[in-house]
């Protein structure tokens, strides 16, 4: 996983404790700070930034898609690659030993998806998914006061697996779109570290319309959208001394750019951009994002 520290900070404690012995103020009982990311949560949610426990996550992650026919034109299937390439960025930071104990680390990732897309009528599009990739976590480091010591790099497996829908209705000028997925997140630690993993039931609505202007053949439009999250169970996150924090619900509202009719741009084929802000539980983060993730 990309951070995990507790060894980091047992050795840092104990040479805290021998510079300090003099002191009146020495703890008799070494502190245990756990600090450590949800790989899972940090992977799935996508290009931005969250900050729990003193722990803050970075994550930027661009999505590489292609689709290709499935059978006979009469079956209308399609199968959707997607490929996840990212970079993560921890930072955690504390004062509960005195002196400032700093921690970071760079994790990379990729995650291949297949998504089959079966359109059914009434423009309901049910959509089934399976992902199976790997992380890398490097380039950890720990300083307490003038001490510095580097952790060993560290290799993972990413897996997810699911069932998306989407449905879609035009209203006058605005584009109606509703989407629901459940499915299960994991990752399997290669070292010493726990695995992490949970289900998650994720619903939403998205409200599109025309701005009512033209940029050279284009017509952009703006959407607004609410998704909730549901996580069992309970996504944790640590709190350094405190019991791991569980996070069962979240809400997110974000604003999206986009064109009226989906036209290629490079690699994506209905390029979107936007911001949004997640909070419920404890956790509150913002995210870029490249459409309605249904």
């Amino acid at each position: 996983m990309p951070i995990k520290c507790s060894q980091w900070a047992a050795i840092l404690l104990a040479t805290g404790i021998l510079l300090f012995s003099s002191s009146r103020q020495v703890l008799a009982v070494p502190v245990k700070i756990d600090a450590w990311v949800n790989v899972p949560y940090a992977i799935q949610y996508g290009f931005g930034s969250y900050s729990i426990g003193g722990i803050t996550t970075s994550t930027y992650r661009v999505p590489l898609t292609r689709c290709f026919p499935v059978g006979t034109d009469e079956n209308n299937l399609t199968l959707k690659f997607t490929g996840y390439l990212g970079y993560t960025h921890v930072d955690f930071e504390t004062y509960l030993l005195g002196p400032k104990l700093e921690i970071n680390q760079d994790y990379v990732f990729a995650l291949p998806q297949l998504e089959l897309l079966i359109p059914l009528e009434s423009g309901l599009i049910l959509k089934p998914y399976i992902s199976l990739g790997g992380g890398y976590a490097f380039n950890g480091q720990a300083r307490f006061g003038t001490l510095s010591v580097s952790s060993k790099d560290s290799y993972d497996m990413l897996y997810a697996a699911g069932l998306g829908m989407q449905y879609e209705r035009q209203l006058n000028q605005y584009t109606l779109y509703l989407g629901s997925k459940l499915g299960w997140a994991g990752e399997e630690a290669f070292d010493e570290s726990d695995d992490q993993n949970f289900g998650t039931f994720q619903t939403g609505l998205e409200v599109r319309r025309p701005l009512g202007i033209t940029l050279g053949d284009k017509k952009p439009d703006l959407a607004a959208s609410f998704i909730y999250y549901r996580f069992f169970p309970a996504a944790a996150f640590s709190m350094q001394t405190e019991a791991p924090l569980k996070i069962e619900n979240q809400y997110e509202f974000g604003l999206t750019l986009g064109l009226a009719k989906p036209s290629k741009l490079w690699f994506l084929t209905d390029p979107r951009i936007g911001a949004s802000y997640r909070f419920g539980d404890g956790l509150t983060g913002f995210r870029l994002n490249l459409g309605f993730p249904f």
